[in-house]
């Protein structure tokens, strides 16, 4: 099991401003040295964790696939999997005192920074997984093999949301401080699982 508990990463700009619905270049001078001071001030705001493995996978057929014993039914996931020998399976998390600070935001009336910081944060946690796997490729040249060039999330296309707790389990996310519930969904908010392939 690989366990980062910090992972270095800078959202890029142009990214958390699509999030936001909004072009930089046409908003009011004002406006944009607004949000780029709250940028600034989410780069030290927003810490993320992580932890990440590599599973035994089993091709069943078309629409099955066995990831460290777990059966998933997915044709998405089977597709994006068929060339590959292993899973890898990650899992990144900011810790619930950083996302603390946009609700808090918002309570004090400062709707914008809440806002940023918001789109600030989903960036960033779903950039520490293209981090990991940027990681995981590097490691994986020597014996020249490398991830799948896409990776897979619990809840998208017909892979189940119920199946996050599958990985979750796989990863012991609580180790993170990260819970799930009764719906699947993880806490803090701003946590994310995905699975990649090992070509």
């Amino acid at each position: 099991m690989e366990v980062f508990p910090y992972l270095p990463f800078v959202p890029d700009k142009k990214t958390v401003m699509r999030r936001l619905g909004s072009q930089k270049a046409s908003l009011p001078a004002e406006l944009s040295d607004n949000i780029d001071a709250l940028l600034r001030q989410a780069e030290s705001a927003f810490t993320v964790r992580a932890k990440a493995a590599i599973f035994p996978l089993e091709h069943l057929d078309s629409a099955h696939v066995s990831i460290a014993g777990a059966v998933v039914e997915s044709a998405m996931l089977a597709r994006l999997l068929e060339k590959s020998s292993a899973a890898y399976v990650m899992g990144a998390s900011i810790p619930a005192w950083d996302v603390e600070k946009i609700s808090e935001a918002m309570l004090a009336g400062e709707g914008l920074k809440a806002i940023v910081f918001d789109a600030y944060a989903s960036e960033y946690v779903d950039g520490a997984l293209d981090v990991l796997i940027a990681r995981k490729n590097e490691a994986l040249r020597r014996t020249r093999q490398k991830l799948t060039k896409h990776r897979f999330s619990p809840g998208y296309g017909d892979l189940d949301i119920a199946y996050q707790k599958v990985f979750f389990d796989l990863l012991d996310m609580r180790t993170l401080d990260v819970t799930i519930n009764e719906n699947y969904l993880l806490s803090p908010e701003k946590s994310v699982i995905a699975i990649a392939g090992v070509e």
